[in-house]
């Protein structure tokens, strides 16, 4: 299943609009991973470290209690057993644990717009010794996911400040391609791919190899255009990689990185 083009009644992204090169730092078991079972890693959002991952701004949040408020007291007076503001209070703490359950259905797969090469990039991500970073394009990542079984997003991310922006509301995907401005210089693309759930929000993830995410399948001829290993590897190590580009027949460019 190619990756969802966006339309009035999908869930709304910020699809690419152009064709640029992005990026996926990996340490060598995920680069491995990859390459040997033609299968790309995309992490439950609730796993992030970020914990403004899958929330709306503080502003956002005000405006909604305050919109909420204004129509219990204009149109459920007549149905609520209790006061204005415990009803309202209650409605909210529900829709944030029903956001936090939402947050364990959806998986992603993170990636970089690519400009340079990035020495903060290569330290989080892989290891400035013992990483490489693969390169693609918005058009390879689409034909690559063109014989996925899965329905895949690709949006761009937007970054705000969650202290004093705001948040579109309407939509639960709007949360998911935000994220806080302390994160812009990874210029993030994101692949999103959501479990199907059963009602209550509920996914039973001990059926799958690794409750922390999915595999999901890739063409990774098409994906990988080229591969650049980290810039303090020692020469054996960009060996390996040679060694296995051969074993799993990947006819790649390899080079060290220009941080070298």
């Amino acid at each position: 299943m190619p990756i969802e083009i966006p339309t009035t009644k999908t869930a709304p992204v910020y699809f690419p609009s152009d064709n640029y090169k992005i990026v996926r730092y990996l340490d060598l078991v995920k680069f491995l991973s990859l390459i040997q079972t033609n299968r790309l890693y995309f992490s439950r959002l609730d796993k992030f470290e970020d914990n403004y991952e899958g929330t709306v701004p503080e502003l956002t949040a005000k405006d909604y209690k305050e919109w909420y408020t204004y129509f219990t007291k204009n149109h459920l007076l007549d149905i609520i057993s209790t006061s204005v503001e415990e009803h309202v209070e209650q409605t909210i703490a529900e829709e944030k644990e029903a956001k936090e359950k939402y947050k364990k259905l959806v998986c992603v797969s993170c990636w970089n717009k690519y400009n340079s090469e990035s020495y903060a990039l290569w330290k989080i991500y892989s290891d400035l010794s013992k990483g490489v970073m693969i390169t693609t394009s918005i058009e390879r990542l689409k034909t690559a996911f063109r014989d996925t079984d899965e329905q895949i997003q690709l949006s761009e991310i937007k970054y705000l400040d969650y202290k004093k922006d705001k948040m579109q509301l309407g939509n639960m995907n709007y949360p998911i391609i935000h994220k806080s401005i302390h994160y812009d210089y990874e210029k993030e693309i994101r692949l999103i791919y959501k479990v199907p759930f059963e009602s209550g929000l509920e996914y039973d993830w001990s059926k799958e190899e690794n409750q922390f995410g999915k595999y999901l399948d890739v063409d990774v001829n098409t994906l990988i255009e080229e591969i650049i290993v980290s810039p303090k590897a020692p020469q054996w190590f960009f060996d390996i990689i040679s060694d296995l580009l051969q074993k799993y027949n990947l006819k790649k460019e390899i080079k060290y990185s220009d941080l070298k």
